[in-house]
C-alpha cells in the first residue's frame, strides 16, 4: 500500500529529469549555435559538427536501436559528407545535401548486411537508422542558409535568427510543461498544447528582434519566419517524445540523460532545412 506512490511517481520524475536535460541543452545548443553564427561560417561549421555529435549519441542510445555500432559509423560518414559538401558547394542551395543522402541509402542495406547473427528487428533497425542519417544531413542546412544570404551580416543574421527561434521554442515549450501540459496530446505524454502555443510566440519574438530592418523581412516576415519555426520545433519535439515513449525505459543513467538531449537536437537538426528553404521563399 505505501509502495504505490513511488511506483506511480517514477515515470513522472523520469519525464521532469527528461524536460530539465532538454532544457539545458537547448541553451547550450542555441547559444552555441548563435554565437558561432554570428562569427564566421566555419565556426558555424564546428557547432554544428557538434550537434551532429551530440545527435548521434542521443539518438543510438536514447532509443536503444539495434545495430549501434554500425549506426554510429554511419551518422559519423553521413555528416562528415554534408559538412564537406556545405563547404565545398556553399551556393549550391540544398542540391549537395541530396547527394549525400542517394549516397547513404545502399549504406543502409550494408549496414543490415554486415550485421552478422545479430541482425534482428531488421526493419526497425533501417528506419531508425536512416531517420539519424537524414537528420544528421539536415543539421548542415544551418550553414547553406547562413551561404544563401551571402557571408557578410545578412546571412549571419538570418542563421542566427533561425538557430535561436528553434532553440527558444524547445526552451519554453519543455518549461510550459514542466508546469502546465495542457491539454495534453495524450495522457501518457506530458507535452500539451499551451507549450506548442508558447513556442510559436517565443519564435516569434526572436525572430522579429532579430531580423527587424532588414530588406527581405520586412512587413511581419521576420515574425512569421520565426513563428513558423517555432509551431514546427514545438511539434516536432512532441512527436519526440512520443518516439521516445513508445521506445520504452531504458537502463543505465547515460542513456535516460541521452533522451533528454535527443529532444533538443533532433528538431534543430531536422529544421535547418526547412528554415532555409522558408527564409527562401520569404526573400523571394
Amino acid at each position: 500500500m505505501t509502495e504505490a506512490p513511488t511506483v506511480e511517481r517514477e515515470p513522472v520524475v523520469e519525464t521532469e529529469l527528461d524536460l530539465l536535460v532538454t532544457v539545458i541543452v537547448s541553451i547550450v545548443v542555441g547559444v552555441g549555435l548563435v554565437v558561432g553564427t554570428r562569427a564566421s561560417a566555419t565556426a558555424l561549421l564546428a557547432a554544428v559538427a557538434g550537434v551532429q555529435a551530440l545527435l548521434a549519441f542521443a539518438w543510438v542510445f536514447g532509443t536503444q536501436v539495434p545495430g549501434r555500432k554500425g549506426a554510429l559509423v554511419l551518422a559519423t560518414l553521413a555528416a562528415a559528407g554534408a559538412d564537406v559538401a556545405v563547404s565545398v558547394w556553399p551556393h549550391d542551395k540544398l542540391g549537395p545535401l541530396l547527394a549525400v543522402v542517394g549516397l547513404a541509402i545502399p549504406a543502409l542495406f550494408v549496414h543490415q548486411l554486415t550485421r552478422g547473427a545479430a541482425r534482428v528487428h531488421v526493419v526497425g533497425s533501417m528506419s531508425a537508422v536512416a531517420v539519424l542519417v537524414l537528420a544528421e544531413v539536415g543539421a548542415a542546412g544551418l550553414v547553406q542558409l547562413r551561404h544563401e544570404f551571402g557571408g557578410g551580416d545578412l546571412g549571419a543574421k538570418v542563421a542566427a535568427a533561425a538557430a535561436a527561434s528553434l532553440a527558444g521554442a524547445l526552451l519554453i515549450g519543455c518549461l510550459v510543461d514542466l508546469v502546465a501540459p495542457i491539454p495534453r496530446f495524450d495522457p501518457a505524454v506530458p507535452r500539451g498544447l499551451l507549450g506548442l502555443l508558447a513556442a510559436a510566440g517565443l519564435g516569434a519574438s526572436l525572430g522579429y528582434l532579430m531580423l527587424r530592418g532588414e530588406a527581405d523581412f520586412v512587413g511581419g516576415r521576420s515574425a512569421f519566419v520565426g513563428a513558423a519555426l517555432g509551431a514546427l520545433a514545438g511539434f516536432v519535439a512532441i512527436g519526440t517524445a512520443f518516439v521516445l515513449h513508445s521506445t520504452g525505459s531504458v537502463t543505465g543513467p547515460a542513456a535516460r540523460w541521452m533522451r533528454g538531449v535527443l529532444s533538443a537536437v533532433l528538431p534543430i537538426a531536422v529544421l535547418a532545412p526547412v528554415a532555409f528553404l522558408l527564409c527562401l521563399a520569404i526573400r523571394s
